[in-house]
């Protein structure tokens, strides 16, 4: 009989341990699978936190196809675009971009930009050794502006990685030459001027442009398909960059 109570009292016992055991397995799968959902909650989050809608690319451009007596120096530019994403499905790694940009780019040289009558053209006229120099010319800009419409075509992947393939038509807004340094013409006196160079050129401009990176930071490549001027009005010219995209919101 006291046999029999001891068995009675230990099945009781593993039955208890066994109805513990389970409960506490289940409430530890239930909290594994809460953390796991809260971290790929707070990991999307973090992703769909830069949705490249407000974008400045910062740059440094290689002009292609320049005369070989004018020496290009540091040609910084920047781009900034607003962009609106349009997700291909909700869940889903594709998304387009369609919006407004401005893009800005310049040419640091030892040559100038200028229409000559005599052939009705734009030409680089490089300038006197003399006046190329550091101490005789503070500042010779050539700058390119012009206000566009990019597209996107983007992939994001969960951990953060994005590609993204674009173009951008834009309307050309302003080809100019800024000089600031001692006479060109050696008189001994300074000159500060800005000119518009507007006869024979694109009226609209056309580039393609890759980005690669994570989150919001990515490297930049884009290249300018269309020429400054028209065929036979200026020199066939165009601009190459290379850089960084930063996306701010």
């Amino acid at each position: 009989m006291q046999t029999n109570l001891k068995r009675m009292k230990f099945s009781k016992i593993i039955l208890i341990s066994i109805f513990c055991f389970s409960v506490f397995f289940s409430f530890s799968q239930e909290q594994q699978k809460r953390v796991s959902d809260i971290q790929t909650k707070i990991q999307k989050e973090a992703v769909e936190a830069f949705r490249d809608r407000l974008i400045v690319d910062v740059f440094h451009s290689f002009w292609l196809k320049m005369p070989n007596t004018v020496t290009q120096k540091f040609n910084p530019g920047f781009n900034v675009s607003v962009l609106w994403d349009f997700k291909v499905t909700k869940k889903g790694p594709i998304s387009f971009g369609l919006g407004l940009g401005c893009l800005y780019i310049t040419q640091f040289s030892n040559a100038q930009l200028r229409y000559d009558n005599t052939t009705q053209t734009t030409k680089f006229f490089v300038l006197p050794e003399t006046i190329a120099q550091k101490d005789s010319m503070k500042l010779n800009r050539m700058t390119l502006i012009n206000c566009n419409i990019p597209f996107e075509i983007r992939y994001r992947h969960k951990c953060g990685f994005k590609v993204t393939l674009g173009a951008r038509l834009g309307i050309v807004a302003e080809i100019s030459q800024r000089y600031k340094g001692n006479n060109i013409e050696g008189n001994g006196t300074t000159d500060n001027y800005k000119y518009f160079l507007k006869s024979g050129r694109q009226s609209v401009s056309f580039d393609t442009y890759f980005k690669c990176g994570w989150k919001f930071v990515a490297i930049y490549y884009s290249y300018q398909v269309t020429k400054l001027f028209n065929e036979g009005k200026g020199p066939a010219v165009n601009p190459m960059s290379l850089g960084i995209s930063l996306s701010l919101f």
